[in-house]
């Protein structure tokens, strides 16, 4: 009797994760793109941190003695910087978990904040926990190129959300679909609805200042103005924060 063939719960992703950990570790993180030295990536990083606080605001979370209470993970968890910030909000570590299919950077994140549940690997299989209040899934969709697993992903942080817990999301966004490269394609927001399956999404649309300019205005009038004409939104790009309720 031939075998059943695999149901979509089973797929293999092995190959497109053997190509994400290459291009991690080859080619994007010794390039050292998100060194806050760099006006895009601290700029970034300030409105992480502003869509997170107010996130956390909008939803309820509104006292350090309630966030301390929040499950929290983070997915494409990194070197542990989006947990740091969560704990400086108020967040225990006791009650964070972070995984990134990179182990050098676990390892990284381990050695910065031991006292968290850091985890190496796939987290559409590893055993993540929960459920949890709040989940971080920020720059991670753009870097996959099969919509698959782009949205077992999705499917994967909404199952282990509490009812009434958030899904904080950030990537990089077209209005329109755009070729993109062969490790690197921004989202629609078309496409980034289908994932969340029609949910109701608050998005915080166009949130980042072009690179370019970016770097110009930093140059000449220093890193506070860049933040300033970001803040503005006039000349920003498509890199959009949303949250989304469980």
């Amino acid at each position: 009797m031939p075998p059943e063939s695999p149901t979509p719960d089973h797929e293999d992703f092995s190959e497109e994760l053997d190509r994400l950990e290459r291009y991690y570790s080859e080619e994007f993180l010794p390039s050292n793109p998100w060194s806050t030295l760099r006006p895009r990536a601290y700029l970034y990083l300030r409105q992480r941190q502003r869509r997170v606080r107010q996130t956390m605001l909008e939803c309820g979370f509104d006292t350090p003695e309630r966030i301390r209470q929040l499950e929290i993970l983070d997915v494409g968890s990194g070197g542990g910087t989006n947990i740091a910030w969560l704990i400086e909000l108020g967040a225990d570590p006791a009650r964070c978990s972070g995984i990134d299919l990179l182990p050098q950077r676990v390892e990284a994140a381990r050695a910065r904040i031991p006292n968290v549940r850091w985890l190496a690997g796939d987290m559409t299989r590893a055993d993540l926990g929960g459920p949890f209040d709040f989940v971080m899934l920020l720059a991670v969709l753009t870097s996959v190129t099969q919509a698959r697993l782009k949205q077992r992903i999705v499917d994967r942080c909404f199952s282990v959300l509490k009812p009434g817990g958030v899904l904080f999301f950030y990537d990089v966004m077209s209005r329109r679909e755009t070729p993109g490269t062969a490790d690197y394609k921004p989202l629609t927001y078309s496409e980034t609805a289908a994932y969340f399956s029609g949910r109701p999404t608050r998005w915080f649309r166009r949130d980042l200042l072009e690179e370019a300019l970016a770097e110009r205005i930093t140059r000449r009038l220093g890193v506070t103005a860049a933040e300033l004409v970001q803040a503005t939104g006039l000349f920003n790009m498509d890199a959009s924060f949303a949250y989304v309720r469980a």
